[in-house]
């Protein structure tokens, strides 16, 4: 049995990569590490969720662990209530933005924190050993993390009468509550892709096709688009154009510059963070660092450099001063009081200079195999050269699914195609 925890927790398709057993596992590690441990468990809509949630609270319970169910709750949620309750760990059972066949286990630390390396290695002994049984623990029905969560991010907003607000709940995690907390906040609130239905998570919604929202976004101030855990936030301003993690980091970044909260004066992105973000905070007066591609990588930078903002392009937003990871729906909250704050639109804001950047995702079915291939390498390092001084390149293995990740930024859109175009036909011959 080798399984592993990627960038964002153990990742699979559910009952066949991820299954009941392997949930169980986890549980039952848990509760080896910390004898008697307390454990806050919630999940986002995905068909498996309650199968995997029920076998790991299983696998807890017989080891003399004790759950606190979450139910249905965004992974920022499970964070809150972990860290709030002095919970020893914090299990969410989700696949984040990943198709609805998939599930995942990610893993908190008793700071609401995600698991260390250390931590998810000894998980991964502990899963290949056999179970333990043990005076068995408790499992109490904690469904009033809801209203606490929603309180909580609530207590993060401003008045937002005046705003007419468009949320895409991906039918994923906040279906019940990201309406809830504009609703509370006074915004005029129209919600989509409201199911709990986890058969169409993320099924054309949501963040990772926020793009289809563009013509709809022009009726609404803003737009918020979540994934299926809603750890990850894309916007559209009033005009429908799309405001990337990216754009949210330098929108927030400036906004804490001003009121002199930007501790560090620092802001981490990753890798694939345009370079038009980094030269705009320069402009700022902020420093930029670069992390891995992963929350993980750039938490782990911030607290290295005394920051308290980072994020990605693709949506996760950390801010250390509000939560302890990253949190889509507070993103959402944070910039409405921007812009309510300011007096200004979204389009305005967001107004930064980017540099023409393609990401493309290749499906293979052995992305280590391709990665370590001797024309991919060769091909790589003469793009690589090309692109000295012009622009970036990228290319690295999913973290989660089985497939290869380019990035190319430039000047030149039409440089970008053409090598996004020959690496894309190079992994075709490999495959």
């Amino acid at each position: 049995m080798a399984i592993k925890f990627g960038t964002d927790g153990i990742r699979g398709i559910a009952y066949e990569e991820l299954t009941q057993d392997v949930a169980y596992r986890v549980g039952n590690a848990l509760a080896r590490l910390v004898g008697g441990c307390r454990v806050a468990i919630g999940r986002d809509t995905r068909v498996s969720g309650e199968d995997i949630s029920q076998a790991l609270i299983n696998g807890l319970v017989s080891a003399g662990g004790n759950a606190l169910d979450c139910k249905l709750m965004p992974t920022a949620g499970v964070s809150y209530i972990t860290k709030k309750y002095k919970c020893d760990f914090g299990v969410v059972i989700s696949a984040s933005h990943n198709p609805p066949e998939y599930n995942g286990i990610k893993v908190f630390d008793s700071h609401g924190l995600k698991a260390s390396e250390e931590t998810e290695s000894l998980i991964e002994k502990l899963i290949l050993q056999e179970p333990i049984s043990a005076t068995k623990g408790s499992v109490s029905d904690f469904s009033q993390s809801e209203k606490e969560y929603i309180d909580f991010l609530v207590g993060k907003g401003i008045d937002l009468t005046g705003l007419k607000i468009l949320l895409d709940c991906s039918n994923g995690a906040c279906v019940r509550i990201a309406p809830k907390v504009f609703e509370a906040l006074g915004a005029d609130v129209t919600a989509i892709n409201t199911s709990e239905d986890g058969a169409i998570i993320n099924e054309n919604c949501g963040a990772v096709n926020a793009l289809l929202l563009c013509d709809i976004a022009k009726d609404f101030d803003m737009t918020f688009a979540f994934d299926g855990d809603s750890d990850r936030l894309i916007a559209l301003d009033e005009k429908g154009e799309v405001v990337d993690g990216d754009k949210n980091l330098f929108i927030i970044g400036r906004y804490l510059k001003e009121k002199g909260k930007l501790d560090a004066n620092t802001v981490v992105g990753t890798s694939m963070t345009n370079m038009g973000i980094e030269k705009a905070f320069a402009e700022q007066g902020i420093v930029f660092e670069r992390a891995d591609v992963g929350d993980k990588y750039v938490m782990r930078r911030l607290l290295e450099k005394g920051g308290v903002l980072g994020g990605e392009g693709s949506g996760h937003t950390i801010m250390l001063n509000e939560s302890a990871t990253g949190d889509g729906v507070q993103t959402a909250v944070i910039l409405s009081k921007i812009v309510k704050e300011s007096g200004k639109p979204l389009s305005t804001l967001s107004k930064t200079q980017i540099f023409p950047q393609i990401i493309s995702s290749i499906k293979v079915k052995d992305k280590e195999k391709i990665m370590s291939d001797e024309r991919l390498i060769d091909a790589y390092s003469q793009w690589q050269r090309q692109f000295a001084g012009k622009g970036r390149i990228l290319l690295r293995p999913s973290g989660t699914e089985q497939k290869i990740r380019i990035m190319v930024e430039s000047c030149s859109s039409k440089l970008n195609e053409n090598c996004v175009k020959f690496l894309t036909n190079i992994i075709g011959q490999i495959e």
